[in-house]
């Protein structure tokens, strides 16, 4: 058993013989899910509350398990190897990404799962610490600035003053504005900053003449 593992790890991409035999295959799939359990925790410590999806997660795992399968039973073998491209072209993924990263989470799952059952188990195992690495450098050094939009309704004849304020807080700007004969709505953008809105909020309920005041929660990637 030893010496078998020495054998599959020593060669750069793995004998077909070996690969096809019984310990070939457990031993792929053990790597397929070491490293999916770094993927899976790169996952997770890249998204927050409300963008982290576990299912989505999950079928990263399947995923990459399912090429190594896939490529395992087509490997040497151009039959199969025809049928599996035919069965594939008639499949289409119609779930949208809520968030752009998980296309490249798809495609390092993919990467995983087809290295694995090539035998480059070095090159799985580098590239997934690299893209590890990467992404987690880029997660931290990216500025992220939230901002929530204020909605404000009321009479018509306040809309200078209500204007007035939000020149006056460091951070806003007009995104819509409606009026009608005797009322107006409009919805600025606001930097959020600790204990602005809530000071906003204040003041603009105590001006005669407001009779809403909504503020929407930030933005985020939640559909």
């Amino acid at each position: 058993m030893k010496s078998f593992f020495q054998t599959m790890i020593a060669t750069p991409f793995g004998s077909s013989e070996s690969l096809q035999t019984t310990q070939g295959l457990l031993f792929t799939l053990l790597v397929t899910v070491a490293l999916c359990s770094c993927m899976m925790l790169v996952y997770r410590f890249c998204h927050d509350g409300l963008t982290y999806r576990r299912k989505f997660n999950i079928t990263l795992t399947m995923l990459a398990l399912s090429s190594n399968l896939l490529l395992a039973v087509i490997q040497n073998n151009p039959l199969f190897s025809l049928g599996a491209l035919g069965a594939l072209s008639i499949c289409r993924i119609r779930t949208n990404t809520k968030d752009p990263r998980d296309l490249g989470f798809v495609f390092w799952a993919l990467m995983i799962g087809v290295s694995s059952a090539m035998g480059a188990f070095v090159v799985g195992a580098v590239g997934s610490l690299v893209i590890g690495a990467v992404i987690m450098i880029l997660h931290k050094t990216e500025k992220t600035q939230n901002y929530t939009a204020v909605v404000v309704r009321g009479e018509k004849e306040r809309l200078a003053d209500v204007q007035e304020l939000f020149r006056e807080t460091p951070g806003s700007r007009l995104q819509s504005e409606n009026l009608t004969a005797d009322q107006f709505e409009v919805v600025y953008e606001l930097k959020d900053q600790k204990n602005e809105d809530e000071v906003l909020m204040t003041i603009l309920g105590s001006m005669d003449g407001v009779r809403d005041v909504n503020i929407l929660a930030p933005k985020t990637l939640v559909a």
